[in-house]
């Protein structure tokens, strides 16, 4: 069934009004006409089957017939991606969002190499959020993953997480991602930090090491930024569950 996410404004009693590109999607994608059922979400975690109504050109609606709430997850995981180029960071993006990430922060590291001028950073952003939203319909996900501005790594509040990880391959203090995982409950709030191509800086491993952030090895292998985010997010999915 396909999803759409709507604001709550545009939910009044058993009525639902949906706006703005979904509509073209609803009507010219997807060819779907009154009569047809699909599902909306608030963005709270519930999500509800709705028929629709009527069919304009730049709105649609439809009404309630069943209203339902997904479970909430004991755990919420939040990646510092590196800003890396932009087709394989927007491919991180979309399986991230598949695979449950609650938050990403697009951060800037010391070898990151792609710049982000201040002017043209909303935009980008708003790129970035159209992308998940997109991600999180087809994966019928019932809240959107929060994709914050570009940051610096020094300026990640890092008290805000119980638990603060890196991907630090050439560490000889880093342990392995599946003892992190078997070793810990299934709760909290948890950080995981992803380098660019050219790794971490050793400054950086300082800085972060005195922030109380472990460092963890994702194998023998060296991966891609974009590999390393989608793999921890796979591991936390396939150890710790939905």
């Amino acid at each position: 069934m396909q999803r759409y996410f709507v604001e709550a404004s545009n939910i009044k009693l058993d009525q639902v009004k949906i706006i703005g590109p979904d509509v073209h999607h609803i009507r010219n994608v997807m060819r779907l006409g009154v009569g047809d059922v699909i599902s909306v979400c608030p963005n709270d975690g519930s999500f509800s089957h709705v028929k629709i109504t009527s069919i304009e050109k730049t709105f649609v609606i439809a009404q309630i017939k069943e209203t339902l709430s997904a479970p909430k997850r004991s755990y919420e995981i939040t990646i510092a991606q590196a800003l890396i180029k932009k087709d394989r960071f927007e491919l991180f993006l979309e399986k991230a969002t598949e695979l449950g990430v609650d938050k990403i922060i697009p951060t800037r590291f010391e070898r990151s190499i792609v710049k982000v001028d201040s002017d043209k950073a909303v935009g980008k952003t708003e790129r970035y959020r159209m992308i998940v939203k997109e991600a999180s319909e087809q994966s019928e996900r019932t809240i959107l993953p929060i994709i914050t501005d570009v940051e610096n790594l020094v300026d990640i509040k890092f008290k805000e997480y119980d638990h603060v990880l890196f991907a630090s391959e050439r560490n000889q203090e880093a342990r392995p991602l599946g003892g992190f995982l078997s070793n810990n409950t299934h709760q909290g709030k948890v950080l995981v930090l992803i380098g660019p191509e050219g790794g971490i800086t050793n400054r950086e491993i300082a800085i972060l090491s005195e922030k109380g952030a472990l460092p963890i090895s994702l194998g023998p292998r060296i991966l891609r930024s974009e590999t390393a985010g989608i793999m921890v997010l796979s591991a936390f999915l396939s150890q710790w569950g939905e």
